[in-house]
């Protein structure tokens, strides 16, 4: 079995990586699509976009906001609200 791995992510600690996953979906699931994301949330979402394999192109010239959508198959995702105004889906799964 492999040992469990401790993540940070915006100053919160969590024992192993599906800890943050189960709190990234909690947070998910605390708004409905159409929704924007509360200021405190988005801080987090930040450093978590960070981790992301594609980091650099899903931020692109900079987050303004984000906002929860209706996704596949009747789940919903997060979405980024660029400074330029273009927007994009990610996995919140992909940042951990």
């Amino acid at each position: 079995m492999a040992k469990a791995q401790p993540i940070e992510i915006a100053g919160h600690e969590f024992a192993r990586k599906a800890d943050a996953l189960a709190f990234m979906k909690v947070m998910l699931n605390r708004y409905r699509p159409g929704d924007i994301v509360s200021t405190v949330d988005g801080a987090f979402l930040v450093e978590a976009l960070k981790r992301h394999p594609d980091a650099t192109s899903k931020i692109g010239p900079g987050v303004r906001n984000f906002e929860v959508r209706s996704a596949d198959y009747g789940t919903q995702c997060f979405w980024i609200l660029r400074t330029d105004g273009s927007e994009e889906r990610f996995s919140y799964k992909k940042c951990v």
